[in-house]
């Protein structure tokens, strides 16, 4: 598979070493169970990083309830799996990992993504309401940004205050669905039971 989900929650509880560390293991889940069963040794090999760094992440995104962690026991041994919790989403390609920018600057775009609009690349996210957002200070913040919109990943409109990823062909591109254009002119009609079938008819749940 050339993309992988992430969850949209990545934003408000991950800094960008632990974004990009949920990127690899991302990539190593299935998607139909949302299991993955990497080994830690494998997934620090992947990412170039050392197993305490994949650790501390993992322990990170369990506290967050990004993944849950199941031990299965073979005789004396034990190996973890995860289940992860992305019903949220916003897809990456496989080729991010290939950008010739610090695995940090990588993370950040993550993050940056992670609170853009659905369906789109720009968040209203700017300055001290991005710092409230997110676990980093300002001064990071400011660092990251600087170096992606140097490079032509980003870009600031100070104006409108708003931030556009220009690098979209690093994401997945989504289209609305038929309940989310209704539920955005008319948010009233459907709740967050109610659904389209396969048939375009509407089912509304009390």
């Amino acid at each position: 598979m050339d993309y992988t989900t992430l969850s949209k929650e990545i934003g408000v509880c991950l800094n960008p070493l632990q974004a990009y560390i949920y990127l690899g293991l991302c990539l190593h889940t299935d998607f139909k169970s949302d299991m993955s069963s990497i080994n830690q040794d494998t997934l620090a090999k992947f990412l170039q990083c050392d197993v305490g760094t994949i650790q501390r992440a993992l322990r990170v995104f369990q506290e967050n309830n990004l993944l849950t962690i199941h031990q299965d026991r073979y005789g004396w041994r034990e190996k973890n799996r995860y289940r992860l919790n992305r019903s949220n989403w916003f897809g990456v390609y496989r080729k991010i990992l290939e950008e010739d920018i610090p695995r940090e600057q990588i993370g950040f775009l993550l993050l940056l993504k992670s609170l853009c609009y659905s369906h789109c690349n720009y968040t209203d996210y700017y300055g001290r309401d991005l710092q409230e957002m997110m676990v980093l200070k300002q001064s990071m913040i400011d660092n990251y940004l600087r170096a992606l919109e140097t490079r032509q990943y980003i870009k600031r409109d100070r104006k409108k205050k708003r931030i556009t990823i220009l690098r979209d062909d690093l994401f997945l591109k989504t289209e609305e669905s038929e309940k989310e254009k209704i539920m955005k002119i008319c948010p009233e009609a459907m709740g967050d039971d109610d659904y389209i079938d396969e048939h375009g008819r509407y089912h509304f749940v009390d």
